[in-house]
């Protein structure tokens, strides 16, 4: 598939627990119309109950049992790799990433989700489900059926961070979770999720996680920007919040108006 992943053959479901690395969501690929799965539908039902945390990607050749999709959606499958296509490694890998990203952003929402409230939801799960996309509010905005100003408002009333540090968030939490892979270099990371540099993404990671790449895994990866991003990430800064109290006063925009004159 590709030199970041290490993939193991599984020959039966029973070994997918045993057989996973420890850390954040991990994918497995399952042959759909394996003999073995007796019972392909209620075996992804109880494997997903098992590993929440775990990617579920189905490969076959669906073809003229396009009702199994449906089914398949309904099981909580993350990808579908469709056989019948011929796909190319790179098309497979794809797949494999789009469901991973998922299910990280289903495990960040279940984390948060208690603090925040359903519009909020979505944007997050949507800024790490489209990290390595290097999406802008505007994109975030459209995908929720909102313009970037009613987006802005709706999370303002809510006291909650801009949407701008939300699609960050979503690139940081992304950029902890492919860290915690051995096979993951800095720059390969920051490659993927549109920094510029390694060092750019250490630069980010230091100022709002507080810690190094390496610190960050020592101190548990993933998990451990999940904590600092509800302390830090979920709500406006004290800056912000006096920023946008002071915009209302006439006093405060004739200043800004005063500075702006040559």
């Amino acid at each position: 598939m590709d030199s970041r992943y290490r993939c193991r053959r599984i020959h039966h479901l029973k070994e997918v627990s045993s057989r996973l690395p420890t850390g954040g969501p991990r994918a497995v690929v399952l042959d759909f119309f394996d003999p073995s799965l007796s019972a392909p539908l209620s075996a992804l039902r109880y494997l997903r109950r098992e590993q929440p945390a775990l990617a579920l990607v189905v490969a076959g050749d669906f073809s003229g049992r396009e009702m199994d999709l449906y089914h398949l959606g309904r099981a909580s499958v993350d990808g579908v790799v469709r056989l019948e296509t011929s796909p190319s490694t790179r098309e497979i890998l794809a797949v494999v990433n789009a469901a991973m990203a998922t299910r990280l952003a289903d495990v960040v929402v279940k984390t948060v989700g208690q603090d925040l409230p359903p519009l909020a939801q979505e944007a997050v799960r949507w800024a790490i489900e489209k990290a390595e996309s290097r999406p802008q509010v505007s994109d975030l905005a459209a995908a929720l059926a909102l313009t970037p100003r009613s987006l802005s408002r709706e999370l303002r009333a809510r006291d909650l961070a801009p949407a701008r540090t939300l699609l960050l968030w979503g690139r940081l939490l992304q950029a902890s979770h492919f860290l915690e892979r051995n096979r993951e270099t800095v720059e390969n990371v920051a490659f993927r999720l549109g920094y510029a540099t390694g060092g750019t993404l250490r630069k980010a990671l230091r100022h709002h996680v507080g810690c190094s790449p390496t610190e960050i895994v020592r101190r548990g990866g993933l998990r451990w920007t999940l904590t600092v991003f509800r302390k830090r990430g979920l709500r406006r800064s004290g800056e912000s919040k006096n920023r946008w109290n002071n915009a209302r006063s006439s006093k405060w925009r004739a200043q800004v108006q005063t500075r702006k004159l040559p």
